[in-house]
């Protein structure tokens, strides 16, 4: 199975802390708010996966207007976790479920990034 999500992937940010507990600010922040919002009209009505899975993820990041990086600086297990993140109950129960996982990361052709997500559910060993 396989979706493609019609949303520039952020990198998850840490959580900021202060004395009424820990949050996420700024483009990680409203990257979870939209992005749970576009997995759920993407998806419908998906009931999430449970067992063990496999992932491949295509993240195709939203292009500055100039740069002279080949590809997107931010650590690539970063942008896995926020996507992570947002499919926490709505692809799968847990991420923890996933125990393959193979992702790139590369620019997207122009400022509108997204990325592609495929699952498959593994096989119980015997």
């Amino acid at each position: 199975m396989e979706w493609s999500f019609p949303i520039s992937p952020v990198a998850a940010s840490r959580p900021r802390v202060s004395k009424h507990g820990a949050y996420f600010a700024g483009p990680y922040k409203n990257f979870r708010r939209e992005a749970a919002e576009i997995v759920d009209d993407v998806l419908g009505e998906w009931e999430p996966l449970s067992g063990p899975l496999t992932v491949d993820l295509e993240l195709f990041i939203g292009r500055p207007k100039t740069t002279k990086l080949d590809a997107p600086r931010a650590d690539i297990d970063n942008f896995v976790k926020a996507i992570f993140d947002v499919m926490n109950g709505k692809l799968w129960d847990d991420d923890s479920q996933v125990i393959k996982l193979y992702a790139t990361k590369q620019w997207a052709e122009d400022a509108n990034g997204y990325f592609v997500l495929g699952i498959n559910k593994e096989k119980p060993n015997e």
